[in-house]
């Protein structure tokens, strides 16, 4: 069997042509509207917004499902087809993105979104993936990537997707939902690390980490002795925020 990107990065194409509809109804793409897509794939999402967008620029790792793309769509002259991994790529402008994820990048996205400026998301993940992302603090599945989610966008769960709606199929349904950027909410690459390497002391009281990087920032965040995982997300932007240049060094 030849080796493939897809394979390895577990993505599973979408064949039901009801979830598609949906998928388009749920974006509300309009004729000036540029739109960004993770993953072409054999190009059925992507063709689609094709019909709806001023112009779609679409990203495929796959070589192979990338050449196969390009013959499959070469008569839409709104589509920029690129062979690379989107997630490397910072200089693309987009108003809507639309993606069926492959579900190991999952993160990849949520953390690639939260830097860029864009007007909505419509992604579909993995289910497991969507109870992470809108956990709680203080709750089991709370992590840094709940955090970023939370704190940078609105997020709507749409409707689910069962599992026999892909192709191959996986081994758990999937959710289609709406990111929405908060305006004021915005975080840059540095606190976005910083925010993923404090959350490695999840346990730990938030203003004990803080006296580890030599700091005390516990009296204006009002801390208390809340755990790393207990905290807000916008107590851990704040605390990312006021470690990044010492966490950098």
């Amino acid at each position: 069997m030849r080796w493939s990107k897809t394979r390895a990065f577990g993505q599973h194409h979408l064949t039901d042509k009801r979830i598609l509809k949906e998928i388009i109804k749920s974006s509300q793409i309009s004729k000036e509207e540029v739109v960004c897509e993770a993953g072409t794939g054999k190009g059925i999402l992507t063709q689609e917004l094709c019909k709806h967008a001023k112009r779609v620029v679409s990203f495929e790792i796959d070589r192979v499902l990338y050449t196969q793309a390009l013959s499959y769509l070469s008569d839409f002259s709104n589509l920029l087809l690129i062979n690379t991994d989107i997630f490397k790529v910072n200089n693309v402008d987009f108003h809507v993105f639309v993606s069926n994820l492959p579900y190991s990048r999952s993160k990849d996205a949520i953390e690639w979104l939260a830097l860029r400026k864009f007007r909505r998301a419509i992604v579909m993940l993995q289910k497991e993936f969507v109870n992470k992302l809108q956990a709680r603090p203080g709750e089991t599945n709370y992590r840094s990537v709940s955090v970023i989610g939370q704190y940078c966008f609105k997020i709507d769960s749409l409707f689910e997707v069962n599992r026999t709606s892909f192709s191959p199929q996986p081994q758990i349904d999937s959710q289609v939902v709406r990111l929405t950027p908060y305006e004021n909410n915005c975080i840059d690459i540095q606190t976005l690390n910083t925010l993923n390497y404090i959350f490695s002391f999840r346990n730990k009281k938030a203003s004990s980490v803080a006296k580890i990087f030599g700091t005390n920032q516990s009296s204006y965040l009002n801390l208390n002795n809340k755990r790393i995982d207990e905290l807000s997300p916008q107590d851990l932007v704040a605390l990312s925020e006021s470690l990044k240049n010492i966490v950098s060094k």
